[in-house]
């Protein structure tokens, strides 16, 4: 089986990109990829799961991409474990990161390691004028949805926010371990930014309710149906309102409150992106070993 060829510990990563048509930053180009936000579990041989770590750059006018990829260095180069993304998107702004560590005319000083990093855990994509597959090339979860689990309550999508719902709702390991506070509490499961926290909670009908909707609003200023736009739970707009709140961020004048408060939902956010992959492979561990 597959799984039984994945190296503990497991590290799950998810980012958080934008592209836009002016430059947040001096010197950059329009529709540049930019890598503001990641989020880092590790699960380790013994069930053990952690928040291990993440990264937000809220500097207005600064260019995060390289001082991202260190960051995400310092944090896979401790072992050789899996690394795990949910779609392409982590390898395609990894492979523009490296093209842009190539090309930039900067002296950075370790320019040579960050790319041999990038290298080791992506592959090159079509574009690419050079072709390589990394040692620790990410697993994508999202090929093992497609590939081998079909759930009707996705309702057909492979959506990782229809997803996790589905496997919450089928998974008894699941519910028992999660319907406790046991997430950022002492003794429980380590987070960064969560507090003795119940991720399954139940509904008026017994079903679980989606752990996206227990997160708190990211904008206070902004009516539920433009918000829904926002978060609406398909491909086009995974990811839409981060991207917002990073664009308001760079952009507006804001009170230190109102800033603090949207850094504070985007780090719970996109933690719960990477915690919901933990929840997939927790679950579908569970069906493979019953």
């Amino acid at each position: 089986m597959e799984i039984e060829r994945w190296t503990f510990p497991l590290h799950f990563i998810d980012f958080e990109t934008t592209m836009v048509a002016i430059p947040f930053n001096k010197g950059r180009h329009p529709y540049e990829g930019i890598a503001f936000q990641y989020s880092h579990h590790v699960v380790s041989e013994d069930g053990t799961v952690e928040h291990r770590g993440d990264y937000l750059n809220t500097v207005q006018g600064a260019f995060p991409n390289y001082d991202f990829v260190r960051r995400l260095k310092a944090e896979l180069v401790t072992d050789n474990g899996s690394v795990f993304r949910y779609s392409n998107h982590e390898n395609t702004y990894l492979n523009m990161i490296y093209q842009q560590l190539k090309s930039d005319e900067a002296d950075i000083e370790d320019r040579d390691v960050l790319c041999e990093f990038v290298r080791s855990i992506t592959h090159s994509v079509s574009s690419s004028s050079e072709a390589w597959v990394g040692k620790r090339d990410m697993v994508d979860l999202c090929e093992f949805v497609k590939r081998f689990y079909y759930d009707p309550m996705t309702n057909g999508s492979n959506s990782l926010k229809h997803v996790l719902p589905a496997i919450l709702n089928r998974s008894d390991y699941l519910k028992t371990k999660y319907s406790r506070p046991i997430y950022g509490a002492a003794g429980g499961i380590v987070s960064r930014n969560f507090v003795d926290w119940q991720w399954v909670q139940f509904d008026a009908n017994g079903k679980v309710v989606d752990p996206y909707k227990l997160l708190p609003r990211m904008f206070q200023d902004v009516p539920d149906k433009e918000l829904l736009i926002l978060s609406e739970q398909d491909e086009l707009n995974e990811g839409g309102a981060a991207m917002t709140a990073y664009a308001r961020m760079q952009f507006e004048e804001m009170s230190e409150y109102e800033r603090d408060e949207i850094r504070k939902a985007l780090l719970k956010y996109c933690e719960l992106d990477t915690l919901a992959m933990v929840m997939l492979y927790e679950g579908w561990r569970e069906l493979v070993m019953s």
